[in-house]
């Protein structure tokens, strides 16, 4: 697919102020649903600004001055500072307070003197390489000392200029970076964990580049950007080369656009985006990007034909979907609900209470989302509905919700939660059309029926008063809690096949944990496959295990994106990771609803996009 132009205009502009230049490379992340630049202007000072794949907000200024680099660590982001007096300041964003953390100055002993250097996510670490003297030194900072450990060579026979690139191919980390001598080879290297070092990889180091490289990975492809080859080059032309089965496929031209330093891409819901800045006088910030995807993941349902059940469909979906609690024992998300649908997501688990206002809030385990503000249906259903006629396009997407009473004290009947749930589905106007924004049908619809609505699962009890023909909703009332394989039966003949063991309440390591929950995971994804088209399969991917002193497991984001084990003494990839490499891909098949845990990390997994595929 082509480049094409993001940003102010259609030249590619990603400001439209005089603050969008700069004269060193631009640096770019991915972060919680959004894109996020950084950049030093020609003064030194840094900005960054916050975007999707289509627009940045206006730039707003960084608490320091000199030459940044910023990463995503599995949901936290972290900005690097090299300053004009050589000291290196280590900045955390806080997702709360909308505010970069006091800086840690790194000892890095004799200092930083580099061009730039490269940042990259690794497990639950963070790797940063530079250039010192022709030499290329790598050092590591792990979340459970905080600290950074003493630089080490990348390789002691080879000499190094330019900037370098680190990405993830496979869980394996690599670098890349042009060699000193007159060729400007690109060289590359992998990293072996247990050796603490690093070895020559000559099939990812083809091709030449003039001042540096940047990389990144996205599912079983990485990345490289670089620009024209060979030292007599002026044109600073841009391109970008994927790494795929094993070799590099041809470079393609970035819409025949040059730079003045390498270009900084970033993968953001399937789509590739590469910033630079300018190869002219004022050295504007530019934006160009493309799809990786044969289709576009805000709209992937178009793509199947209308005639298509919706239990024969394979349907990403989010656990506890509003559950963006700061609290990390709550927690289960990282992206909002509009992000999680610009992201693929098309199964939202909603969990409510009703308050003495008669509204339905935001809940989970009774503890409530959004506090002290609260979180309202409301504004939930509002986001669902604004995603399904952004563009003013026709609707082509539905999305699943399945609702549940938060509240299981039973302090009040079950008529009055059922009666607030249909009180506030009635009371949703309808489109400008006319038509419905709900689908409450209690039997099973096709897409094309389901295509600009909502679709009601009901998980919480009935007004036991109500005639069967008078309730509202796919049952799923008959839900058992934390069990790895049940069916269920509507009294309208639906069958519904589940699998939600999600507490552990054993003491085992991490690993355990993960091959567990995997097996169940596994078994009912054999189970969709070969059930009927009729039949609904729900698989939850979640889990959490009970606080750490009934072991090391204790919070969802271990279990979803993985963490470090000191029972095995290493990084254990989680169920996100697991489900990608485990799970069969590139045919089409139905693997039923699938509910997970911020599933957007880690951020090179492409585990929402190869559920999609599984429906084209």
């Amino acid at each position: 697919m082509a480049w094409v132009a993001r940003g102010q205009d259609h030249n590619g502009h990603a400001q439209s102020t005089s603050a969008g230049q700069t004269s060193t490379a631009p640096t770019l992340a991915a972060h919680r649903g959004n894109l996020w630049c950084l950049w030093s202007d020609p003064a030194g000072n840094i900005f960054y600004a916050i975007g999707d794949n289509n627009i940045f907000h206006p730039p707003l200024s960084f608490p320091d001055s000199g030459l940044p680099v910023v990463a995503d660590v599995l949901g936290i982001l972290h900005a690097i500072v090299l300053r004009p007096n050589s000291e290196i300041a280590h900045y955390i964003y806080d997702d709360l307070e909308k505010a970069w953390s006091a800086p840690r100055i790194i000892d890095l002993g004799d200092g930083l003197r580099t061009d730039s250097p490269a940042m990259v996510p690794f497990h639950n670490m963070m790797v940063l390489a530079y250039i010192q003297e022709e030499d290329l030194l790598y050092t590591i900072w792990d979340p459970l000392s905080t600290s950074w450990t003493k630089p080490l060579p990348v390789s002691e026979g080879n000499k190094f200029r330019g900037i370098p690139a680190l990405f993830i191919l496979d869980t394996v980390l690599h670098v890349l970076c042009g060699s000193a001598k007159e060729d400007r080879m690109i060289l590359g290297f992998a990293y072996d964990m247990e050796e603490n070092g690093w070895a020559p990889r000559d099939d990812v180091s083809e091709g030449k580049a003039a001042t540096g490289v940047s990389a990144t990975s996205y599912g079983d492809s990485a990345y490289l950007g670089f620009q024209e080859n060979g030292p007599d080059d002026s044109s600073h032309s841009i391109y970008v080369a994927e790494y795929v089965n094993g070799k590099w496929q041809p470079r393609e031209s970035v819409a025949g656009q040059s730079s003045t330093d390498p270009p900084q891409l970033a993968v953001l819901n399937g789509r590739i985006n590469c910033v630079f800045n300018a190869n002219n006088e004022t050295k504007d910030l530019m934006w160009f990007s493309r799809n990786l995807l044969d289709y576009d993941m805000d709209s992937w349902m178009s793509n199947v034909p209308d005639d298509t059940l919706l239990s024969n469909m394979t349907i990403p979906g989010t656990h506890d979907t509003c559950a963006q609690s700061h609290i990390p024992f709550v927690r289960t998300q990282y992206l909002s609900v509009a992000q999680q649908l610009d992201a693929g997501i098309r199964f939202l688990d909603l969990r409510c209470r009703v308050h003495d206002d008669g509204e339905l809030y935001m809940y989970h385990g009774g503890i409530p989302i959004n506090l002290p503000t609260f979180l309202k249906l409301e504004f939930v259903m509002n986001e669902v509905f604004t995603f399904m006629t952004k563009d003013n396009r026709p609707p082509t997407e539905t999305v699943l919700i399945s609702i549940n009473n938060d509240d299981s004290s039973g302090d009040d009947p079950p008529a009055v939660f059922y009666n607030a749930v249909k009180e506030h589905i009635e009371k949703t106007p309808r489109y400008e059309g006319g038509g419905e924004r709900w689908s409450t049908s209690r039997t099973t619809v096709t897409l094309g029926e389901a295509r600009g609505k909502a679709v009601l699962l009901r998980r919480y009890q009935t007004d036991p008063d109500l005639e069967p023909s008078a309730r509202i909703g796919i049952d799923l009332s008959g839900w058992l809690n934390n069990n790895p394989d049940f069916t269920l039966l509507t009294p309208d003949g639906v069958t519904i096949t589940l699998q939600d063991k999600w507490q552990y309440s054993d003491v085992m390591p991490l690993a355990d944990l993960i091959a567990s929950k995997h097996g169940f995971v596994s078994t009912m994804q054999v189970k969709a496959i070969a059930g009927s088209p009729e039949e609904w399969f729900i698989n939850f991917s979640s889990a959490v295990g009970d606080p750490v002193q009934k072991g090391e497991i204790a919070e969802a984001h271990w279990i979803a994106v993985g963490g470090h084990s000191h029972w095995v003494g290493k990084f254990i990839h989680g169920m996100n990771v697991t489900m990608r490499r485990k799970s069969e891909w590139g045919t089409k098949t139905r693997y039923g609803i699938v509910p997970m845990d911020y599933p957007e990390l880690p951020k090179d997994n492409d585990i929402v996009a190869c559920l999609i595929g599984t429906n084209l």
